[in-house]
């Protein structure tokens, strides 16, 4: 599994879906090999189109693409009890829950060769051991300005969180490309970033 994860920015309206393939195919270019396709503004037949864009992109170049949609459109395509919902689903790589959804979960969502998940604590990276998922984000570690309210871990309180779980874990929350080695060194298995490994428009 690639060690640099790209979560997407948002996408408001399908007008920007062709710009943001463009610099979609930018990062790949750079060498992206793990995308999560995160969206919180489009409707279902939206987010569809996005997602039908890039897995058309991502696994041109060989890369891994994973769904992260809006929380009404997760709500019609995913059951958290482990099953697909009968909605036409994309066909990508896997799907990633948000810490809500894990934590709602009895089982590990079927149908998805990869499952990853939201932490931001103990009992969260607990959730996601017992349902055997993937790998998982932890966040945030630094300031960020995606959620600048949210206080930081701090790499201390990372690596104490990280050692509690065999799940590899990518740290989230201020990384860039050279803050690997940093976060390898706390324990984490590699990085997730939306700034630092998305291409300026």
């Amino acid at each position: 599994m690639p060690r640099q994860l790209l979560v997407t920015p948002d996408v408001a309206s399908r007008t920007q879906i062709a710009a943001f393939a463009s610099q979609l195919a930018q990062a790949l270019a750079r060498g992206t090999r793990l995308v999560q396709l995160r969206n919180r503004s489009l409707d279902a037949d939206g987010y569809r189109a996005l997602a039908e864009s890039a897995l058309a992109l991502t696994h041109a170049a060989g890369a891994q693409l994973i769904l992260n949609p809006p929380h009404d459109v997760a709500d019609r395509w995913l059951d958290v009890t482990g099953g697909a919902l009968a909605a036409t689903v994309p066909q990508a790589d896997g799907w990633h829950l948000t810490s809500e959804r894990l934590m709602a979960c009895d089982t590990r969502p079927a149908h998805w060769r990869l499952v990853s998940a939201a932490c931001h604590d103990a009992a969260q990276l607990a959730q996601a051991t017992r349902l055997g998922l993937d790998f998982v984000t932890l966040s945030p570690v630094l300031a960020t300005t995606t959620h600048p309210d949210a206080p930081p871990l701090g790499w201390p309180a990372f690596t104490a969180l990280a050692e509690q779980t065999s799940v590899p874990v990518f740290a989230l929350g201020g990384m860039r490309a050279e803050t690997l080695s940093t976060a390898r060194n706390a324990g984490a298995y590699g990085i997730g970033a939306i700034r630092a490994f998305w291409p300026a428009a």
